[in-house]
Order: C-alpha cells, then sequence, then structure tokens
C-alpha cells in the first residue's frame, strides 16, 4: 500500500511540474507577445509620421518644375517598399504600388474588372483608416523637356545684353545673342559652330543651364497611403514566429522530460526486478535441497510422494518466476513457436486452481492456425497470466467467463490475440491510466500487472496493446504481435 501510494503521488507531483511548466511557458509567451506588441505600436506611430512626410513628397512630385529632378525622385519613390493609390477628382484610380493581386499592372493597362475596383475601393477604406488622404496635382501625361537654356551668369535674365545659346533636344543651337560680338539672330556664318560649342562646354562646366519643357494639362487627384511592410510583418508575423519556436521548445522539452521520466523509471524498475530474482534464488535453492532429501525419505510413501511431487511443481513454478524478473531489463532470447501452444499452458495452470475459488469461472479457449511468432516464452505466459489475475479480481457475478482466442490479421501480417472476461469493467475517467504503474482499483494492489503486460508486448517484443473496449458486460484486450512470415 505504501508504494503504491508512492506511486501515485510521483505521477501527481510529475503531473503538477508538467502544468508548472506549460503555465509558466504559456504565460512568459503572452507577456512577451503583448511586450512585442507594445514595441510594435510605438514603432508603427513613428513609421506613420515617416509615412506621412514620404506620402506629402510623393503626392507633391507633379508639381516639380524641373523634368529631370523630378524623374531622379521618382526613382528614389519606386526603390521605396511604399504601398499608394493615385486616384482622379471622379474617384478612378490612376497610379499605385505596393497594392499586390497585379492591380497595379492592371491600372496602368486600364484592364480593372468589377472585382478589382471592388478591391481598390476596400484598400483605399483601409488606408483612410490610418491615413488621410492628400490632395495632389495630377499630370494627364508626362512633362517633356524640347531643349536647353545656356548662359554665362549667375544672377541671369533674358535682356538685350544677355549672352545665351537656345539648344534643341540634342544640343543643337537654334539661336544665340553676344557670342563674341555676335549681337543677336539666327545661326548666321560668321558665329562658328566651334565657337558656339566652346560656350556651351563653358556653361556646362559652371552649371549654368535650364531646361526647357513642356507642361501638360493637369487636375485634381488624391493621394491615398498606408505604412510599409514592415510594420505588418513586425506586429503580427514576428510574434507569431515567436510564439511558434517557444511552442517548439516546450514541445521539445516536454518530450525531453517525459523521456528522462521514463529511464529513471524503467531504472528504478529493472533494478527491483533484478534485486527480487536475486533474494529468491537462495530461499528457492535452499528448498530444492530439502525436497531432494524428503523424496529420499519418502520412496516408500505414495502420499508423500504425491505431496512431494506438487511440491516440486511448485518450487519449478518459482524458478520460472524468478526467471521471469532476471530477464526484466535485459533483451530477452525469443524463439519461433505457436503461441496457441504457449496461451494454453498457461490457460491450464489457472484451469487446475479455478475449482478452489468461491466463484465458477470458466476459460473458454479458440485457436486459430496461425503463423508463428518469434517470442519469449516465459514472459509470454507471464502476459497470459496477469491478465487472467486481473479477470477474476474484477469478475463479480456468480458465473464468470474469460475467453481468448488467436486471429491472424493478413493485411497487417499481425497475429492477434483476443482477450475478453465479464467483469465489472473499467470506468472511463480511468481507462487512459490502466497501463500506467501504480494504478490499480484493489485496495492492496500494487498496480503493476497491465504495465508489466505492456512493457513485455511492446518493450520486448515489438508488439501493440490496447484497451479495445470497457463496460458493464465486461473488458476487451487486443494484442498485437507481427508474424514471422
Amino acid at each position: 500500500m505504501l508504494i503504491r501510494n508512492m506511486y501515485w503521488r510521483g505521477f501527481r507531483s510529475t503531473g503538477f511540474f508538467r502544468s508548472y511548466f506549460v503555465l509558466g511557458i504559456l504565460t512568459l509567451s503572452a507577456v512577451f507577445f503583448l511586450y512585442s506588441n507594445w514595441v510594435t505600436n510605438r514603432l508603427e506611430k513613428e513609421i506613420s509620421q515617416f509615412s506621412t512626410m514620404l506620402a506629402t513628397f510623393a503626392a507633391r512630385l507633379p508639381e516639380i518644375a524641373d523634368k529631370e529632378t523630378s524623374d531622379a525622385a521618382r526613382k528614389i519613390m519606386d526603390n521605396m517598399e511604399f504601398p499608394f493609390i493615385i486616384v482622379d477628382s471622379a474617384n478612378q484610380p490612376k497610379a499605385a504600388r505596393g497594392i499586390g493581386n497585379g492591380l497595379r499592372e492592371k491600372i496602368i493597362a486600364g484592364t480593372l474588372t468589377t472585382e478589382d475596383r471592388d478591391s481598390i475601393t476596400k484598400l483605399i477604406k483601409e488606408m483612410d483608416k490610418r491615413h488621410n488622404p492628400i490632395p495632389m496635382t495630377l499630370v494627364e501625361q508626362d512633362r517633356k523637356i524640347i531643349g536647353y537654356i545656356y548662359y554665362d551668369q549667375t544672377d541671369w535674365a533674358i535682356s538685350q545684353g544677355s549672352s545665351l545659346v537656345i539648344t534643341d533636344i540634342s544640343e543643337e543651337p537654334i539661336f544665340w545673342q553676344n557670342i563674341s560680338g555676335a549681337e543677336e539672330g539666327l545661326k548666321r556664318p560668321e558665329v562658328t559652330q566651334a565657337r558656339l560649342k566652346s560656350f556651351i562646354e563653358k556653361s556646362k562646366s559652371k552649371r549654368f543651364s535650364t531646361t526647357i519643357q513642356f507642361n501638360p494639362a493637369s487636375q485634381w487627384g488624391y493621394f491615398h497611403y498606408g505604412n510599409t511592410g514592415l510594420i505588418h510583418e513586425m506586429k503580427w508575423w514576428m510574434p507569431l514566429a515567436q510564439l511558434s519556436m517557444v511552442v517548439i521548445f516546450l514541445i521539445v522539452g516536454l518530450v525531453g522530460y517525459q523521456k528522462m521520466k521514463h529511464d529513471e523509471q524503467q531504472a528504478i524498475w529493472v533494478g527491483l526486478a533484478k534485486e527480487t530474482a536475486h533474494q529468491l534464488g537462495t530461499p528457492i535453492s535452499s528448498l530444492m535441497g530439502w525436497l531432494d532429501i524428503l523424496q529420499d525419505h519418502t520412496k516408500d510413501s505414495k502420499e508423500l510422494n504425491s505431496i512431494c511431487n506438487d511440491m516440486q511443481s511448485d518450487l519449478d513454478r518459482l524458478k520460472d518466476i524468478t526467471s521471469r524478473f532476471g530477464e526484466i531489463g535485459s533483451i530477452p532470447k525469443r524463439v519461433l513457436v505457436d503461441i496457441s501452444d504457449i496461451i494454453h499452458r498457461a490457460v491450464d495452470y489457472f484451469q487446475r486452481r479455478l475449482p478452489n475459488r468461491q466463484k465458477h469461472v470458466e476459460i473458454i479457449e479458440s485457436y486459430q492456425n496461425v503463423p508463428k511468432v518469434a517470442v519469449n516464452e516465459n514472459l509470454l505466459q507471464w502476459v497470459i497470466e496477469n491478465l487472467i489475475r486481473n479477470s477474476l479480481d474484477a469478475i463479480d457475478k456468480e458465473t464468470g467467463r474469460i475467453q481468448i482466442k488467436t486471429e491472424f490479421d493478413v493485411k497487417k501480417k499481425d497475429v492477434l490475440i483476443i482477450y475478453k472476461d465479464n467483469g465489472k469493467g473499467i470506468t472511463r475517467k480511468n481507462r487512459k491510466r490502466v497501463f500506467m504503474p501504480g494504478y490499480s482499483t484493489k485496495k492492496h494492489g500494487w498496480g503493476l500487472g497491465l504495465a508489466i503486460v505492456k512493457r513485455i508486448i511492446e518493450g520486448y517484443h515489438d508488439g501493440r496493446i490496447r484497451l479495445a473496449e470497457s463496460g458493464a458486460d465486461g473488458t476487451t484486450f487486443i494484442i498485437k504481435l507481427p508474424a514471422s512470415i
């Protein structure tokens, strides 16, 4: 009883530690998630301010007078991950960036469908929740540079005394004045091309030039914009990634802890089993010696000879039990056998003892022609005996019935041992605990019977055992052992 209570205290402590560990990790994860969210919210405000400045700059691009400057600014904008949608005064999309689903390309190509327009409308509403749209000037088409003016003074203005050269887009002079004494006019022979080129090069070196460009008609529009994609990633994906890492760590930690706990329990179990076998060995050897002496002195008495034979059988039984405990923790020797014979011998042992019990219990055997299985005969008999003992304790009816049969699963190539009794069954809340060491419904039970069964079947024979069903009509266990075909 003391050992059984120690078992359960150990399992309760393990459960408490596991719950404490899980709840601790989840609490820390929640705190970390909230802190990350707080940091990203602060960062979102700062990036929101930056996005507003960037949006204002982008909205003012069409108003930049110099085309080269506006083109350079537009290249900077194109390299930024910055979502925006530009619409005209009629709320028709004119340009966009960073809105996904190929909508930007459809806006440029003018192939937007009704669904696309609905999607753009939803995006604009989401953007406007965070930022107010910025009014802007829309240029119907790109501005075009049509020529250049080159001059020779910093404070330059067009007048009769100014020196200047006007060229076309290919920098061919088309008008000049005051170039080395030539007062004015259209291109004349006395002003050589070389002299004009020289004036242009000098103006270029001093950066005394400006563009002549055509600015088409424009109209009012609106610039709708959102935050950069980094905010979305930091606000949601980063905490989720961190939480996933914590969960993975938690799972690995729990699996490792369970493995360590399992190994520790197995080590205690193996040590207990081997010590039990060692302790039993000495008195058994002594009893065998005394039995030999008794047999020498009772050769003429049939009654005493019968008693000695029964004592010999019990001693052989004790030797088998000792051998079973000695094999715990080591690799048992397995041979190909017909498991029906092994089961029958275990049943026969109990059959001869059933009449001595107060209640009548019948054991019904049904064996099919199944393939041989590589098993340790001694340990497999132990499995059947433990199952029968549990059934005998669970049967609360005047007439008990235990059914044992074997079958062969052709698809999975498993030999099945189907064991069923008509005992009082196992309650639903305890069904997951029946194979745990220390679990017992008996007042003075150790709770090791089914735990030993599970270890022998799954640990030593690469098989499986499961509780198939249990209720008021009884309990059914199914054992699967790999067949040797």
